[in-house]
């Protein structure tokens, strides 16, 4: 009598339980599958940007010519192999790691401090790498010099930052932001001071539309440093992707399951210091790259740090294609600053943002 009672139990139970497992896996092979769709399309819409501008500029290229170029096959022209050799590909590179560098800069600042207001140019790393820049460029060190003059400033801006949020729970992050504003107003006074008494006018006219933000002119020599710093950037934050992990956790429990917090976050930070230098040296200070592209990447990819790290990378990437295509295409024959024309859209996404962190406070 008793089996006959207990069976029917353990009989519900077992298809409980199968419910549930084809459920949940049904719940993951969905996730995994939009995961896919996304980073597919990712993908095309970096390889479309690419496109669209090594085509687009004063001289409207067709894709034959561009092809024909680039494989030297029959029906290549000389003028158009200088355009593209010489001109686009270089810049559109260049685009790419500016926004690549500045993204994941930002993602891993925002991961360390747990705060998605956190930002190389809001705090002050930017600035303290282009008053380094600055500072190169009127002494007319060598190019291959220049990422290191900005890895310099970056990393002391860091540094003086870092110490003032630094408390026995970790870093402020209110502190972090307050300290970084007040250590940028120092040095944009800092560049504005040492360029006005620099005795050469042209000299100076061309550093001040370099501050503004923007890749014109730039061409090869500007693009293999910062290559080689990104490339040591990117690699340095993958490696660290699970204690980047972990300290997204907070401090405390990061400390509790191992990790030594002080050495992983310092580690995190130079090498963010180190992306954040290789983008500022070829493009000055560009703002809100690192805010919007973290922000985007957490909310398309919620799981897989390393995942996160290579897709944070991308959507910048994308984000400053995008914005230096508008920057050279919007007015006929006249470039935009790209650092003037992302403030203009970062500024009311930062806005956005501290909105949405007013609303969760309330």
């Amino acid at each position: 009598m008793k089996q006959l009672i207990v069976q029917p139990d353990f009989l519900k139970l077992g298809i409980a339980t199968t419910v549930h497992y084809h459920v949940y896996n049904g719940i993951l092979f969905y996730n995994l599958s939009l995961m896919f769709l996304r980073l597919l399309s990712l993908c095309l819409i970096f390889l479309l940007l690419l496109a669209i501008n090594i085509c687009c500029g004063d001289v409207t290229l067709a894709p034959d010519q561009i092809l024909a170029t680039l494989t030297g096959g029959q029906g290549s022209d000389s003028a158009i192999s200088n355009i593209i050799w010489q001109l686009r590909l270089p810049r559109l590179l260049i685009a790419a790691i500016v926004g690549a560098c500045l993204s994941l800069a930002g993602f891993v600042m925002q991961t360390i401090s747990r705060n998605s207001l956190a930002d190389p140019y809001l705090t002050g790393v930017s600035s303290g790498a282009g008053l380094a820049v600055a500072l190169a460029f009127i002494t007319r060190v060598d190019l291959a010099v220049v990422p290191l003059f900005a890895f310099a400033g970056g990393l002391a801006v860091s540094v003086i930052v870092a110490r003032l949020a630094q408390t026995n729970n970790g870093l402020s992050v209110n502190r972090l932001l307050l300290g970084g504003i007040g250590v940028a107003a120092i040095t944009g006074g800092a560049m504005t001071l040492l360029l006005t008494m620099n005795p050469v006018f042209s000299q100076t006219q061309g550093i001040f539309f370099w501050l503004a933000g923007g890749i014109s002119g730039r061409g090869w020599p500007e693009f293999w440093p910062a290559f080689f710093c990104t490339i040591i950037g990117i690699t340095a934050v993958l490696i660290l992707s699970k204690p980047l992990r972990l300290l997204s956790l907070g401090p405390n429990a990061a400390q509790s399951l191992g990790l030594n917090v002080p050495v992983m976050q310092w580690s995190l930070l130079i090498s963010a210091v180190l992306l954040c230098a290789a983008a500022v040296s070829v493009s000055g200070l560009v703002g809100f790259v690192g805010l919007i592209g973290p922000h985007i990447t957490r909310k398309l990819f919620r799981n897989g740090e390393r995942l996160q790290i290579i897709c944070a990378t991308m959507i910048g990437a994308c984000l400053v294609l995008l914005s230096d295509l508008v920057a050279r295409t919007l007015y006929q024959g006249q470039e935009l600053p790209l650092g003037t024309l992302l403030s203009v859209c970062g500024g009311p996404f930062f806005l956005w943002l501290v909105y949405q962190h007013k609303e969760q406070e309330s």
